[in-house]
């Protein structure tokens, strides 16, 4: 095979050198911002240590771009892919302060195109447009070398040598400084672009075609406990497992927040608030199948909790109806034994407005109205749109806007902080509502049906706090509001007598420490269901298990019946 001969034009292996240059200094401004910033330019050797530092980043960058020119007809093609999607990485590490990793990777794919939209806006399109498609374009077009392919080769390998001889020289010089800056600000390998978006890119697609596990069956030996002795003649019993999302505990005014975000849920009798919850992850697309799968957060991997079995799975097999009602992207896989039952905009007109998600209500109404068609035992999940951002203003209904003057647009360039935080503490105002009605609901049915009701956040979020806006940081860095969620817990006193479990013990279980690893255990507890997949030590409940009363002798009406 050999290329066209030698002609007139820039040799593809300068053009990929003139790429990294516009990367290192136009695209990864945040990156520099970062590095100034822990590392201040006081002394004539801080700036030589900067310029060695740039060195080191020009490198690595080209190290990452000459790949893509190994086949001459894809060079071009490739390098302008890339530098609009490292316009796009730019943009969002300097308007929200996201970083770029594997996980980020996996929640854009994992995100509906509804979403999607919502992260659409001028400045977007202004700043990718002249920052990533106009210097894409210049590559297309600029005239290109052709050479046959031992040159070809020969001065590719003499790029590569050079690049790899630039991050040998900047190590010489001042190696224990950048490996000390790297290896304390983890977060600047997630900064710089495009490094950042080919590294991550790399990593999720290693991850996503790994050989696939072997299925791992998890509760095979799942069986009704002792409170469902006689359980043909109870009363239906029922579970509600809500999942919040990017509610943070720190605007929960039930666990201290100074604005009343919470006014009805604080009404609620017997309603227990855990105020330290810690979540699995950062990002739905790892928090949501982290809490189903059991596996706690260190064990956890997204490929080894896809092959084994989760909560559901366990439920369903123990002869439990299980619906899930979805009012996000999707049930991120877990939901094979349920349908995914998702708003029907038609049925919810005031809710679901033309071009935008359904507000939760929709979902809510949905439960309500499917409760009485429900089984002798049930689990239900409910899977909310709840904060999710960037769009706060259009998850609730203007009647919820107590908080004011809120944001309303999803470019926070054009809102302060304050008018964002009103914004998202309007949504938290929404999701307490629809928590109390879904609990006022439960209490009302409190003389035919026992129920129980749990609710915890999948991730917080970041409002401004260190120049961070939204959420999916990596776990070792990210910010305490992206990782403390709210929790709470209702049961009706029928419930908890048929479970024997004693109301002001469970209210004792508020103070200690609790997570998402506990979610999954706690949930089985609930159900009275034992296998050896429920750790009693992460069931929030088991200490308060008393013996219980076998209420199936007794007549099938009044409180706790059966």
């Amino acid at each position: 095979m050999r290329f066209p001969r030698a002609g007139a034009g820039l040799d593809l292996r300068v053009v990929a050198g003139f790429v990294a240059l516009y990367c290192l200094l136009v695209l990864s401004l945040p990156f520099w911002e970062r590095v100034l910033e822990v590392r201040p330019l006081l002394t004539f050797g801080d700036g030589l240590r900067l310029l060695t530092f740039g060195l080191f980043a020009y490198c690595a960058i080209l190290l990452f771009l000459l790949p893509l020119i190994v086949v001459p007809p894809l060079g071009a093609p490739l390098l302008a892919l890339v530098l609009v999607a490292a316009a796009l990485a730019s943009y969002f590490g300097d308007a929200y302060g996201v970083l770029i990793d594997r996980v980020m990777i996996r929640n854009v794919l994992a995100t509906d195109p509804g979403e999607s939209t919502e992260l659409l806006n001028g400045r977007l399109l202004v700043r990718v447009g002249l920052l990533g498609i106009v210097p894409a374009l210049v590559v297309l077009l600029l005239p290109r070398a052709r050479d046959g392919w031992r040159r070809a080769t020969l001065r590719w390998l003499a790029a590569f040598g050079l690049a790899i001889a630039g991050v040998a020289l900047a190590a010489a010089l001042h190696y224990k400084d950048h490996a000390a800056l790297l290896r304390e600000h983890r977060e600047l390998r997630q900064m710089l672009v495009p490094v950042n978006l080919l590294s991550a890119v790399g990593s999720y697609i290693h991850e996503e075609t790994r050989r696939t596990l072997p299925h791992e069956p998890v509760g095979t030996d799942v069986k009704l406990g002792r409170s469902w002795a006689g359980a043909s003649r109870a009363r239906p019993r029922v579970v509600v497992l809500i999942v919040g999302e990017t509610a943070r505990a720190a605007n929960f005014s039930l666990d201290g927040y100074a604005r009343q975000t919470n006014p009805q849920l604080a009404t609620i009798p017997g309603l227990v608030n855990f105020p330290d919850v810690t979540a699995c992850g950062t990002s739905t697309a790892i928090s949501v199948p982290c809490m189903f799968s059991g596996l706690g957060r260190a064990a956890f991997e997204p490929d080894r909790a896809r092959a084994r079995d989760n909560l559901l799975d366990i439920v369903a097999r123990a002869g439990f109806e299980v619906r899930w009602y979805g009012n996000n992207t999707t049930c991120k896989g877990i939901c094979k034994v349920a349908p995914q039952l998702r708003p029907d905009p038609a049925g919810h007109p005031d809710l679901c407005l033309p071009g935008r998600p359904c507000m939760d209500g929709a979902m809510f109404e949905d439960f309500e109205r499917g409760f009485q068609s429900l089984g002798p035992r049930s689990l239900i999940v409910l899977h909310m749109l709840g904060s999710h951002g960037p769009g706060y203003h259009l998850r609730y209904p203007e009647a919820f806007g107590r908080f004011q003057p809120a944001c309303r647009e999803t470019d926070f360039s054009r809102c302060t902080v304050p008018e964002l935080v009103n914004a998202y503490d309007n949504t938290l105002l929404y999701s307490d509502h629809l928590l109390a009605r879904a609990i006022r609901f439960l209490e009302g049915m409190s003389d035919r049906v026992d129920s129980a009701l749990l609710f915890v956040s999948d991730h917080g979020e970041s409002l401004g706090e260190g120049g961070l806006f939204l959420h999916a940081m990596p776990y070792a860095i990210a910010p305490d509001v992206q990782l403390k969620v709210p929790m709470v817990f209702w049961a009706s006193p029928g419930f908890s007598s048929r479970l024997g479990a004693d109301p002001a013990c469970v209210a004792r279980q508020r103070v200690l420490p609790r997570s998402h690893d506990h979610v999954f255990h706690s949930t089985l507890g609930l159900l009275d269901l034992e296998t050896v997949a429920r750790d009693p030590a992460l069931d929030i409940f088991a200490s308060c298990r008393q013996p219980v009363v076998n209420m199936a002798t007794r007549p099938a009406s009044g409180r706790g019946g059966g």
